[in-house]
């Protein structure tokens, strides 16, 4: 009698079920950073949180720091979004509304601002999140310079030199105000988010 084995194909993991799959990780971290805040949130709090293995969070994330990074990026990334797509819009809107583009948007995917100070805080001492936080005000700085200078071009009828000179100048103006924005946010029990943003979009260069 002739015994035939059959070698069973594996089934064929795509580029697309790996980015699924990640999708779903980070949609897991997020949600228990919201829920706990970064510190107190441990990789078995996102793995219980994503109902998957253990072995399947680790196949694609070595580690909580490697998580917070992509998960840092997929936000930033969707904020950079927004912005280019508003320098493509016929009137833009003036640089200080970016500051309320910004803040929503991410307020709206990390779900508190205390994320956000929780990650300055763990920047300080570990090197890798501080290479984040230092690549993520990078971009930004990037983008948002970019947009100031279209827009003088476009407001002011400035050269693209002068106005590239001005977009770097205003630019570190408009960061930090978002970044008082996140820090008071966070440990005021009083913060008025919007009297801030308001007066950002009042006084900030125009």
């Amino acid at each position: 009698m002739i015994i035939l084995f059959y070698r069973v194909p594996m089934p064929r993991v795509t580029d697309e079920y790996r980015s699924a799959k990640r999708d779903e990780i980070a949609t897991a971290a997020m949600a228990a950073f919201r829920r706990k805040g970064f510190q107190a949130t441990s990789m078995a709090d996102i793995i219980a949180e994503s109902g998957l293995s253990a072995g399947a969070i680790y196949g694609h994330y070595r580690s909580k720091s490697e998580l917070v990074i992509d998960v840092a990026s997929r936000v930033v990334g969707s904020r950079v979004g927004e912005v280019e797509a508003l320098a493509t819009t016929e009137a833009m809107p003036s640089p200080a509304h970016l500051v309320r583009v910004l803040m929503s948007g991410m307020l709206q995917d990390m779900g508190s601002a205390s994320i956000l100070v929780q990650l300055w805080g763990e920047a300080v001492t570990d090197p890798t999140i501080k290479r984040l936080a230092v690549g993520v005000i990078a971009q930004l700085h990037s983008v948002y310079s970019g947009y100031i200078s279209l827009w003088h071009q476009r407001e002011h009828g400035l050269s693209p030199a002068v106005a590239d000179a001005l977009g770097e100048e205003q630019t570190d103006i408009f960061v930090g105000s978002a970044q008082g924005y996140i820090l008071q946010s966070a440990l005021l029990k009083d913060f008025d988010s919007e009297a801030y943003l308001a007066s950002i979009e009042k006084y900030l260069p125009r």
